[in-house]
């Protein structure tokens, strides 16, 4: 993360289970066992059930706030809260078992989540993570991330201009129990990057689902005076909208970093910034389809990242069978004059 950072109104880092930052960070997302949420005075937890690999060993992502800010928390039903001035950060979890059909759930989840965030002033998700267990798995005649995408499209599709408001997002399968969605959402609007080398998840072809993926490739958000955060969605070996290079994980490792490459590109169209390169972002999260080949990525991507990029490698599921990775990433930094409005 930049050396300006620490003047925005998030800002997300990564530190060792035991860390003292973690204790008194206002959110804190766990990894491994199951999903799930505690909101505590001041704190928002955050547990994911995808298990980290690599040589690294365990980590945990922890956000703060500006000026020990530690922020106002609250409980609505499945959702859990917890905001400053500038933004709020939320989680909804439910169980959902490995056989149900998640599309239901998560149209009531979207439902709630966007009407919770627009009666407290943040009515803008810029950033949206979504967990469930057995992705790929068929249920009512369909992949059950399929059944998840309808259910959430249902939501955002009866709001007026909803492709200009998508959020930056990723959805992985985990190895658990439960629904959980968590996000960012802001009182201001973020600009909506694409890529010119894919297809609009939102556009995609009916052979993907009946309703396309609901979510921008990534989040321009002006989070303070002068100070911006790119949020990444999690970025795969797509090109236009078909996968590429089945099997190689090593190719499809540099596809999506060649995606990503290309939404920073974007963004600097958008409004000038120093990173150019993934190897200039904040940090990243890498998930993995097989445990094993955790080393064979790290080596890969120490190759072409080399040492100064924070990342946690996750085992977990992607949302097409045949990719092996997807990479997501955050850039932060100070800006030399305000963003124009989106």
């Amino acid at each position: 993360m930049s050396s300006s950072a620490a003047n925005t109104p998030l800002t997300v880092r990564y530190c060792r289970p035991d860390a003292p930052e973690a204790a008194q960070a206002p959110v804190v997302v766990r990894f491994g066992g199951r999903s799930g949420v505690e909101c505590r005075p001041g704190q928002l937890e955050i547990r994911v059930g995808l298990q980290p690999v690599g040589s690294g060993g365990e980590w945990l992502e922890y956000w703060t706030l500006p000026e020990g800010t530690r922020g106002e928390t609250g409980v609505e039903g499945a959702l859990a809260f917890l905001h400053s001035e500038h933004c709020l950060v939320g989680a909804w979890f439910q169980p959902l078992g490995t056989t149900e059909d998640p599309e239901p759930m998560a149209e009531d989840a979207y439902r709630e989540i966007l009407t919770a965030c627009r009666a407290r002033g943040f009515a803008h998700l810029v950033r949206v993570w979504n967990y469930f267990p057995a992705i790929n798995e068929p249920v009512a005649g369909q992949e059950r991330y399929r059944g998840f995408c309808s259910g959430r499209a249902r939501v955002f599709e009866a709001l007026p201009g909803y492709e200009q408001i998508l959020p930056a997002a990723t959805a992985i399968g985990t190895h658990g129990d439960g629904l959980l969605i968590y996000f960012i959402a802001t009182r201001e609007a973020a600009a909506r990057i694409e890529n010119p080398r894919q297809v609009s998840a939102f556009h995609y072809p009916r052979r993907y689902g009946p309703r396309s993926p609901s979510f921008a490739r990534a989040s321009l958000w002006q989070s303070g005076p002068e100070v911006a955060e790119l949020f990444i969605s999690g970025t795969a070996s797509i090109v236009g909208h078909e996968s590429r290079h089945a099997g190689d994980l090593e190719a499809q490792i540099d596809e999506s970093l060649r995606n990503i490459g290309v939404l920073l590109e974007q963004a600097n169209l958008h409004h000038r910034m120093s990173a150019e390169t993934p190897q200039a972002l904040s940090l990243l999260k890498v998930y993995l389809r097989h445990a094993a080949d955790a080393t064979a990525a790290e080596d890969h991507l120490r190759r072409h990242l080399g040492h100064d990029v924070p990342w946690l490698l996750l085992h977990g599921d992607i949302c097409r069978e045949e990719l092996l990775v997807e990479i997501e990433g955050l850039y932060s930094e100070r800006l030399p004059t305000a963003l124009a409005t989106p």
